[in-house]
């Protein structure tokens, strides 16, 4: 059973820690301020805005100053300040609040991609409780006139009542990362089309729980104290559809990370796949990044769709993990439907 935080109205106070790396400095008050505007209190931790050898702080202070706005119970919303790379040394110390985070009475939304998708993961498949893989604080920095409906998206889930939460996909997609220092949006060049690896299908549909985030740092639990993915995914009848990002892997490297969280039966009730636009997957030798795709999933004979709008390369659509979703894929685009079932 999965457990939704409430939504957030008028008022509400969204916490910022540094879970990874800390925020660019060019950038935090411009997306506090922005926050604000949009109707929220805005707190942050002491880290938030710290940055050295790629994080803002050591582990156990990541950890105790996460677990300080979970308690928190003003806040109702915990927002990553950035990616980074080492979130994985969070998971040992927040092992230890485990009573506090098995609290159902203080449970909220916690948000974030990159490398806080590990924590994301981490909460949904260990605790069963929904997160939301979608902007970190930074794109948030963008003058609000030139907010992306990607943006728009996030913040109209976090405020709905409805629990059923409707996109499409985007039509523009940027050829290059969000860049820091960009306070004029999106730079969208590119078409986006959606294709079905090894299918010339112009319309499927599948439903299932999802589940999902970075592979570069999801690969991190496998086999550790801290991967609960196969039992979690076991529970759900429903079957599970699967969103991958790539942020750094090349195909070769790709494929090994695929095989082993297939080994570990992670993918064993998998009945789709939605794999995001990359700047990565870099073929080795004649090894591609559609035959790693293919070698890894192709016969667990369920779709596979891939250059969708997730992860970094912008714009992103806004998952939850954990919803019940159906993907309906029509001549390159989807539409996607979540419910806030338990």
């Amino acid at each position: 059973m999965i457990k939704y935080p409430q939504k957030l109205k008028n008022g509400d106070t969204i916490g910022i820690t540094a879970v990874s790396d800390g925020a660019n400095l060019l950038k935090i008050d411009r997306a506090i301020s922005n926050l604000k505007e949009l109707g929220f209190c805005v707190i942050e931790t002491p880290n938030t805005r710290n940055s050295f050898m790629c994080v803002s702080s050591d582990g156990k202070t990541r950890a105790k100053e996460f677990i300080t706005l979970w308690k928190d119970p003003n806040v109702k919303h915990i927002l990553s300040a950035r990616g980074g790379e080492f979130l994985m040394e969070m998971l040992p110390y927040l092992d230890e609040y485990a009573d506090v985070l098995k609290n159902p009475d203080s449970i909220k939304w916690v948000q974030g991609y990159s490398d806080p998708s590990l924590l994301l993961f981490y909460l949904t498949t260990k605790y069963h409780i929904a997160t939301i893989h979608a902007e970190n604080l930074s794109e948030f920095a963008m003058n609000l006139e030139h907010y992306h409906p990607c943006l728009k998206n996030t913040i109209s889930f976090l405020k709905s009542e409805d629990i059923e939460f409707v996109q499409t996909s985007f039509d523009k997609f940027q050829l290059q990362e969000f860049e820091e220092g960009n306070l004029n949006g999106y730079q969208l060049t590119e078409n986006v089309k959606y294709e079905i690896l090894g299918s010339k299908d112009t319309h499927i549909a599948v439903e299932g729980r999802l589940i999902g985030g970075c592979v570069d740092v999801l690969a991190l639990l496998m086999g550790t104290k801290f991967d609960t993915c196969s039992s979690f995914c076991s529970q759900f009848s429903e079957g599970m559809i699967w969103y991958l990002d790539n942020c750094e892997l090349n195909a070769a490297e790709l494929y090994r990370r695929l095989w082993k969280m297939r080994e570990l039966g992670w993918f064993s009730n998998a009945n789709a796949f939605l794999i995001g636009r990359t700047f990565s997957g870099q073929a080795v030798q004649d090894f591609t990044y559609l035959e790693a795709l293919k070698k890894a999933l192709y016969d667990l004979n369920v779709p596979i769709i891939y250059n969708a709008d997730i992860g970094h390369v912008p714009p992103q659509l806004t998952l939850i993990n954990g919803a019940f979703a159906k993907v309906e894929f029509l001549q390159g685009k989807i539409k996607l439907i979540q419910k806030l079932i338990p």
